[in-house]
């Protein structure tokens, strides 16, 4: 004689949930009676009344099972990516539906019609837009954090992004011939792109899979990076050791003749150089970088020309090339190491 195992009243009410999802998926929410998901189950609609009040608290429930069972796979596929470039780009594509036909997508465009007549119905599908908004919205913080990513307003930014995607979505899923999903992608790809201070192509490459190392920087990092350059210009300049210091990392290496390595020693050797000088001018008209954003390290080629008063020798200039080491440090790219190159001195 065959035993069948009792189901808890939790593993009864996830069976019907997940029966209630297929039957909705076919029929639509407007359509599914109660009978429908008894029938398939194989039980009577006193059963799931028992468990459920109601249809509409029914039909509300199997949409929140449905739909947070999908945002918790792709937040955990999309925190899986190297990168917050390439999270950025799992999320488009987990976003955009695969097809007319994607059963996700239609239950989620079904569900906001619900939503419109189940007041329970309403009260769940805002709390789920709102984590998409806001997993979207995370995504883009973690690229600001690692510098990745130039956003002034995370929040709106995912906004606009999941409205756009959630338009586009109803017209490629009820019109044929609209768009195919390559273009859907496309579409939502440069949005995306425009929002954090990249070029749709940065997305489109930082998405393929894991980033090649020593590449060129995104344009957030590429401006911090100068940013950084022209902080350190600009304490020479004038004359600002403390300034100076807060462009290096804790342990960084100076090399203009003996190497001086770690932020006190670097500061006083800036007091030292400075002290030599009655004035000293520098700029860096040129500079090329190559970083690894998934590592948060870089390095860098860049000209310098100076113009100065030696308090031994009086005015000279100077021509050069800084070959440097970047690291990024609590999401601030700084100096790690920087070895001068003499093209020219006079």
């Amino acid at each position: 004689m065959t035993h069948v195992k009792k189901l808890t009243v939790e593993e009864r009410r996830t069976e019907i949930l997940e029966v209630t999802c297929e039957v909705v998926i076919e029929r639509g929410f407007a359509a599914t009676r109660i009978a429908d998901v008894a029938k398939r189950l194989g039980v009577s609609s006193s059963l799931i009344h028992y468990h459920f009040d109601s249809k509409e608290q029914l039909l509300a429930e199997a949409f929140a099972h449905y739909a947070r069972k999908d945002v918790a796979e792709m937040e955990a596929e999309i925190q899986a990516a190297p990168s917050a470039v390439a999270q950025l780009d799992r999320l488009v594509h987990n976003y955009v539906p695969e097809g007319s036909g994607d059963v996700e997508w239609m239950l989620w465009i079904d569900g906001w019609g619900e939503a419109l007549r189940n007041p329970m119905m309403r009260k769940i599908s805002q709390e789920l837009d709102e984590q998409s908004a806001q997993l979207a919205e995370r995504v883009i913080r973690h690229g600001i954090e690692t510098g990745e990513f130039a956003c002034s307003d995370p929040a709106s930014a995912a906004m606009r992004l999941t409205a756009v995607v959630d338009g586009l979505a109803v017209q490629f899923a009820a019109h044929d011939g609209m768009m195919n999903r390559a273009q859907f992608i496309e579409h939502v790809r440069t949005l995306a792109a425009w929002e954090v201070g990249l070029e749709p192509e940065a997305l489109r490459e930082g998405g393929a899979g894991t980033p090649s190392p020593l590449a060129a920087p995104t344009p957030a990092t590429d401006t911090a990076l100068r940013q950084l350059i022209s902080r350190y210009c600009d304490a020479v300049n004038r004359n600002d050791s403390d300034a100076f210091a807060a462009c290096w990392t804790d342990n960084g290496v100076w090399t203009r003749g003996k190497p001086v390595s770690g932020r006190d020693a670097l500061r006083g050797q800036f007091i030292k150089v400075a002290a030599a000088h009655s004035w000293l001018q520098q700029t860096a008209p040129n500079a090329v970088f190559e970083v690894d954003e998934a590592a948060g390290t870089g390095n860098g080629r860049v000209s310098i020309h100076e113009s100065f008063k030696s308090k031994k020798t009086g005015a000279g200039l100077l021509i050069g090339v800084y070959h440097d080491g970047y690291r990024r440090v609590a999401g601030t790219w700084l100096f790690e190491e920087r070895t001068l190159e003499v093209v020219h001195r006079d």
